[in-house]
């Protein structure tokens, strides 16, 4: 990364059309990755990626002057896991995606696959548009309310202990929580920020504006 760029944003294909929202998300001083037609609403948004990856499946590939990675048609990874994967060997330590949440609900769901992905390699990593953001938690974080006005958590794919919720409307002290339990969805908040934490397992928190 001989430009210095210590974050990575991926661009993927859903058909989220909220390209103001590209526009304040994209950066230059971050290292962006589109998802086979992901370029397009980088170009759309004013913004040339520094890597294209795709097996332009639901594009054409480009001809543009940046540097672009074929992928074949028939493989195990999707073309945004396979983003994700590049952007863990080039060293980055914290990824956004965008453009990742659609219609289709296995494409979403594999898409929350690369966060557990990331967490497994201590790498922060975060799914987002305008009405949603997706992140994993295993400790301690602080949201605030200036961009998200609600949040739920769910315990992601085993069980988690010591759950608290400081500073929202439902509030909870160190309790456990099952995978298939939803009473800790649609939350608020009651001042500015919420305090939420976990002794172990992993918390899929969910913020909305929905």
């Amino acid at each position: 990364m001989g430009d210095k760029k210590v974050s990575c944003i991926i661009v993927s294909g859903a058909p989220d059309e909220d390209i103001e929202y590209l526009k304040k998300k994209l950066t230059s001083s971050a290292y962006i990755i589109a998802a086979d037609s992901g370029y397009l609403k980088c170009l759309e948004a004013g913004f040339i990626p520094d890597l294209i990856i795709g097996d332009f499946d639901s594009s054409t590939q480009p001809e543009i002057n940046t540097e672009i990675i074929k992928l074949p048609a028939e493989k195990d990874d999707t073309d945004t896991f396979y983003c994700v994967k590049k952007a863990l060997e080039m060293g980055f330590e914290e990824i956004e995606v965008l453009c990742a949440i659609g219609d289709r609900a296995d494409h979403n769901y594999s898409n929350m696959l690369c966060l557990e992905y990331c967490r497994r390699h201590n790498i922060k990593c975060s799914i987002s548009n305008a009405r949603n953001k997706l992140q994993l938690i295993n400790d301690v974080i602080v949201i605030d309310d200036s961009e998200y006005k609600y949040f739920s958590l769910f315990a992601f794919l085993s069980n988690v202990s010591g759950l608290s919720i400081k500073g929202a409307y439902y509030e909870v002290n160190q309790i456990d929580m099952k995978p298939y339990e939803q009473f800790a969805q649609s939350n608020c908040f009651k001042g500015e920020k919420v305090e939420i934490s976990l002794k172990s397992g992993t918390i899929l928190l969910i913020q909305s504006n929905d």
